[in-house]
């Protein structure tokens, strides 16, 4: 950077003029400020700055409709969106427009000098750290650690400690993927909740499952402007968000490195193939001899192992017989010659895939989903009982381990003794011994109607923690949850709090909470998690 560096802002707040100003001033940039906005294009035409700042929210024009202008006749200077009203709608139209940056307002002087740093380069200011102009999205580096699974979720880790997220999709729904749902900055995502969507070809919706818990801090806005991009399963370019973890040694729990095994005669019948799976985030331990391949399979947690038949010959079929007396539990994957005589002796033993090398490209991600997922689709959280008495809940007490008294207000019918998410809770709560208190029926009020205020003041009165679950239609993906914390003085003279849970329903039902399990187990574990902590 120089002395000659210049910036111009256009924001039809004074204040905000005046807060790039005082932040850049002191870096030694030259700024030009215009509230109007029409003044503010007139300028940035007619001048040759380095970067403009441009609003969105402004009431004499829309940003957008300023900088689509502005476009026609610069289609190179650098725009920074800047908004205080963020939505996909706009992060889209600001990728198509080429914007050099989103930011979001309140903003922080670090973020803006940030941004500036990024998109001019730096040069001729003694102190001044040298940093080469970035064409990506972020300035995000991801550590040298493994990346990790959640089912079809994974996570990459960054050097910064935030988290990229993003989903691992088998051939068989990407290749009947329509379009994708994706989450947006500053949505609050929680573990196990969906973090996107993939809507089939026939309208049906597969979830991609968050693996942890966090606010989303950046969304990859190449996937909604070309939803495509998500089938390459590339880490560099398929990632979904970027998320500032809460407890990220806790998430980490239920992740697993996809370790493999690969019983082969040598590497070089497996380059073909080999290269591929590690790309796709699996760690292979290759083995020459069937021996070896067993005592890296009892070794592993994954006890997942890849055979490269046309390599081994006719000891192919032995091999696995050794292998699944030794580690029964092992998951068996046979990659074989086409029209191989074998297949049909191979498929006498224990496998879990058969695969022809010819084909193993396209089958890959199938292959994968097979071997390292374990979502049971099948599962059912009914009880078979028949009863009379409603099954709905409106009302759930328990006195905690710690002593507290929380209490869980359902508003509408959402919750069910006997299935689902309310089946889960309940049992959950009873299994852990905890005095409990079920109230069936429904409350048909709303937390902020007149009838719905005199319930949660009522039980104000006898609580240190009010959860508060309520089905609405904000607009976001079907099981996503906003959470809102209020805190009070109960009659007691302790503190207490009250949680508000916003759940978005499935899209046919306003009412009902109906999920795939994934999504119901991990609601009902919120919840319980929200009653039975310390704090």
């Amino acid at each position: 950077m120089n002395s000659e560096n210049s910036i111009l802002v256009i924001d039809d707040e004074a204040v905000v003029c005046e807060s790039f100003t005082r932040i850049l001033s002191d870096k030694g940039y030259k700024v030009d400020s215009k509230t109007e906005p029409y003044e503010g294009l007139e300028l940035a035409l007619t001048n040759k700055y380095d970067l403009v700042f441009l609003d969105l929210k402004m009431d004499k024009i829309d940003g957008m409709d300023l900088f689509n202008d502005l476009r026609k006749k610069d289609p190179d200077l650098p725009v920074a969106i800047v908004t205080g009203y963020p939505s996909m709608d706009t992060a889209i139209e600001s990728v198509k427009l080429h914007a050099s940056d989103y930011i979001l307002k309140p903003f922080t002087p670090e973020e803006i000098l940030k941004s500036v740093n990024r998109i001019i380069p730096q040069k001729d200011i003694p102190g001044t750290v040298v940093k080469p102009k970035l064409a990506k999205q972020s300035d995000w580096d991801p550590s040298h650690k493994p990346i990790l699974f959640h089912e079809i979720a994974w996570i990459q880790q960054g050097e910064d400690g935030s988290v990229r997220v993003g989903g691992q999709l088998p051939n068989f729904i990407s290749s009947k993927m329509n379009d994708l749902l994706l989450p947006e900055v500053n949505d609050i995502i929680y573990a196990g909740l969906p973090l996107a969507g993939v809507v089939l070809s026939d309208d049906s919706r597969i979830m991609i499952p968050s693996p942890l818990s966090g606010k989303i801090i950046e969304v990859n806005h190449k996937l909604a402007v070309d939803p495509s991009v998500i089938k390459e399963n590339s880490f560099i370019e398929s990632w979904i968000a970027r998320i500032e973890p809460v407890d990220f040694d806790k998430d980490l729990q239920v992740t697993q490195m996809r370790n493999a095994t690969l019983l082969c005669k040598s590497l070089d019948e497996v380059k073909g193939y080999l290269p591929r799976l590690v790309e796709l985030g699996c760690i292979v331990n290759c083995a020459n001899t069937v021996h070896k391949a067993v005592s890296a399979l009892i070794k592993e947690k994954n006890k997942v192992i890849f055979i490269d038949a046309a390599s081994l010959s006719d000891n192919g079929p032995e091999y696995v017989k050794i292998i699944n007396q030794e580690v029964p539990e092992a998951k068996v994957v046979i990659i074989g010659k086409p029209g191989s005589e074998l297949e049909e002796t191979f498929r006498k033993n224990k496998i879990l895939y058969y695969c022809v090398s010819s084909l193993f490209d396209k089958e890959i991600t199938d292959i994968l989903h097979s071997v390292f997922t374990s979502i049971q689709e099948d599962e059912v959280f009914e009880s078979c009982q028949i009863s009379v008495i409603p099954q709905s809940i409106r009302r759930v007490h328990i006195t905690n381990k710690h002593g507290k008294k929380v209490t869980l207000l359902v508003f509408g019918d959402l919750l069910y003794n006997n299935k689902d998410i309310g089946y889960i809770l309940v049992n959950k709560l009873v299994e852990k011994s905890f005095p409990i208190k079920v109230a069936r029926g429904i409350n048909h009020s709303q937390p902020d109607d007149s009838t719905g205020r005199k319930i949660i003041v009522n039980e104000k009165e006898k609580n240190d923690l009010i959860i508060t679950l309520l089905a609405k239609d904000n607009n976001k993906i079907p099981g996503q949850i906003y959470k809102e914390v209020e805190t009070y003085t109960n009659s007691f003279g302790s503190d207490a709090r009250i949680i508000n849970f916003v759940i978005q329903p499935s899209n046919d039902e306003t009412e009902q909470l109906t999920f795939n399990n994934m999504t119901t187990k991990a609601v009902a574990e919120l919840i319980f998690n929200e009653m039975t902590s310390k704090t």
